[in-house]
């Protein structure tokens, strides 16, 4: 039942196909029977989905079983030794068949069976994913935020938060971490959950192999969600993010022009240029002062990361607050001015006491001199 089931509460909960592109701010949200919903697990796309819904069909082909086989002999039973009522007074015990070691042993025995069935399968899809980075894989290293997430890729010396940028048809070896709570990493259509502790040792792995492009001609990649499924706080419902599948081409495109430093072509954005220095403590953009002071601070001993997202491509993002609201000025600006009201708990500085041309500047450097062409 557990195939069924899980389909029955997917569809009730299910989104319509373009979801995955809405933030939280949109709305309009409508109920669909669909396999194509954002959250639906049971299409998966990867070899790793495809795993975990293999030993859901097998459990669920089991557990079928396993109803009818008691439900049609008890119905039999009702229908067919009733007693009427007038009878109930002469009613005489049925024999008892306690100490029957063959029926014991049957219905002992024949669980045990189902479950090596159900196991076995199991078993296979839980050890069948590596602990370690295979030679062909790409690595990407993850770490969950109260409330946000940060991507790393060390073999391109690239950090960014909240858009999980990957090459399609490629191996792709999680390394998973927090830096503060227990958190856990689902992209709903690439594989299962895994938990994200905090601590040095504390590293969690991830394997699967991304899919195909639905559609290789969209030169902007192709969006599937992502969210955090383990409560870990105030704002745990609002830590979203957005997996990204380019091509190969595509992909590469994208971690070229990511090293490429900001290009201020006005006089509102060099004044936020300026201003940025205010946030740099917190952020850092490639190829600015603020990414020279982040090599400072991890060079410390014990080094001091900085504890806001990179906004390097902040310019190409289609959402802020981890997802939750579209890349727009009135969400930027309603965010900068208030952090708090958008994402409760979040440790972010409110800048209320920027003027509206200061939120001007800002929001014109970071949403459009970061934006890159790729």
């Amino acid at each position: 039942m557990h195939f069924v089931l899980a389909f029955i509460v997917n569809s009730l909960f299910a989104r319509v196909s373009h979801a995955a592109e809405r933030p939280f701010d949109e709305g309009g949200y409508p109920l669909s029977f669909s396999f194509k919903s954002p959250m639906d697990t049971l299409a998966g796309l990867t070899d790793w989905a495809s795993s975990i819904n293999h030993v859901y069909l097998i459990t669920t082909i089991i557990t079928v079983l396993v109803f009818f086989a008691v439900s049609i002999p008890l119905i039999y039973a009702i229908v067919k030794f009733r007693v009427k009522e007038e009878d109930l007074e002469n009613l005489k015990p049925p024999k008892q068949v306690h100490g029957n070691v063959m029926l014991e042993f049957a219905w002992t025995i024949i669980p045990v069976i189902l479950l090596f069935f159900i196991a076995i399968p199991t078993w296979e899809g839980i050890f069948d994913r590596p602990d370690k980075a295979p030679d062909n894989a790409f690595v990407v290293e993850v770490v969950g935020h109260q409330w946000w997430w940060e991507f790393k890729y060390p073999d391109l010396g690239i950090t960014t938060a909240n858009e999980l940028h990957l090459p399609e048809n490629t191996p792709i070896f999680f390394k998973l971490t927090s830096a503060d709570v227990i958190h856990s990493f689902w992209i709903p259509k690439f594989g299962g959950k895994v938990d994200v502790l905090p601590g040095k040792d504390a590293v969690n792995t991830m394997f699967f192999t991304t899919p195909p492009l639905e559609n290789p001609q969209n030169e902007g990649g192709e969006y599937y969600q992502g969210q955090c499924v383990e409560l870990c706080g105030l704002s745990h419902a609002l830590m979203r993010f957005e997996a990204v599948l380019h091509s190969q081409d595509g992909f590469d495109r994208w971690a070229k022009s990511f090293h490429q430093a900001p290009v201020v072509a006005s006089e509102l954005e060099s004044k936020g240029e300026m201003l940025f220095a205010q946030c740099q403590v917190c952020h850092t953009i490639s190829g600015t002062p603020s990414e020279e002071m982040e090599k400072q601070m991890l060079a410390m001993d014990p080094p001091s990361p900085k504890q806001g997202p990179n906004l390097t491509n902040f310019g190409n993002r289609r959402t802020i607050g981890a997802g939750t609201r579209k890349n727009t000025y009135e969400n930027f600006a309603s965010w900068l001015k208030d952090p708090q009201a958008m994402k409760p708990g979040a440790t972010m500085t409110a800048f209320s006491h920027f003027s509206d041309q200061d939120m001007a500047a800002i929001a014109a450097y970071l949403r459009y001199s970061t934006a890159k062409t790729y």
